[in-house]
């Protein structure tokens, strides 16, 4: 019996491929799900990479309450170097509301951090809910600007999160 590889190996890369361009599911529990996007700097017509930005993954965590701080809402985001010279980047959150026109920012953190994730290497946002009764929909944002490179408009969208928590 003779077996294509070939054939079985690049219809397995391709389900693969399409399996990690979808988002993972997410429940409105309030979990702390941790998802990223890969990014690579790179020309549509050469498909080389811009300056030699090379290539990151933007993570960030749902909006979720906070470990720490009673009453309160957070979220992370980092970045992660899969290639190039880049060494630190300036990591941007921003935890978001769903309103009647649409979403609005709440509270924006900013932290310059080396790549890697973990609470050093990692910049956070934090809002105090105003009661736990009224609920609301959350989500944060992340954008990360490699330092001495440029940048480009890509940034994060973590999943909805459905939260008791004024504000």
């Amino acid at each position: 019996m003779r077996i294509r590889t070939t054939a079985a190996s690049a219809a397995l890369a391709g389900l693969l491929a399409l399996g990690a361009a979808v988002p993972a599911h997410s429940d409105d529990d309030g979990s702390t799900q941790e998802t990223a996007n890969t990014y690579s700097l790179e020309t549509e017509a050469t498909g080389a990479a811009a300056a030699g930005v090379g290539a990151f993954v933007t993570g960030g965590d749902n909006v979720h309450f906070s470990h720490t701080v009673a009453g309160a809402v957070n979220a992370h985001g980092w970045w992660k170097r899969i290639s190039g010279p880049a060494t630190k980047a300036k990591v941007t959150v921003d935890i978001q509301v769903k309103s009647g026109t649409g979403w609005r920012t709440l509270n924006t953190g900013t932290k310059t951090v080396y790549s890697g994730g973990g609470s050093a290497k990692r910049a956070s946002a934090a809002w105090k809910c105003t009661n736990l009764i009224q609920r609301n929909s959350f989500r944060s944002v992340v954008d990360v600007d490699l330092v001495g490179y440029p940048d480009d408009s890509n940034k994060k969208i973590t999943a909805t999160q459905t939260l008791y928590c004024g504000t």
